[in-house]
């Protein structure tokens, strides 16, 4: 598990893949959705603040290779959420 404790774009990807792809798997496949108000982009929202969790301890830790990989699938996250579900801005 060495690979995720340094200071690693990859494993900041990877990392930054976990709540996205939690939050898709959640709306896809159960009803945790309608829970929350009947509003499914609300997990997306929730996964969103996870991974500006996410960033703000790898920069504490001063892992800024780690941070930038959840800063990027995070924001690739966002645009797929605005193209696939037709957000409008």
């Amino acid at each position: 598990m060495q690979f995720f404790r340094s200071d690693n774009f990859v494993a900041g990807v990877i990392i930054g893949l976990i709540f996205p792809l939690l939050a898709f798997l959640l709306t896809r496949w159960t009803d945790w959705a309608m829970l929350i108000g009947n509003k499914p982009l609300s997990l997306y929202v929730i996964a969103a603040l996870f991974n500006l969790l996410l960033v703000r301890y790898f920069y504490r830790q001063g892992k800024e290779n780690s941070a930038r990989g959840v800063i990027l699938m995070t924001f690739i996250g966002v645009l797929l959420l605005i193209f696939v579900q037709g957000v409008r801005i």
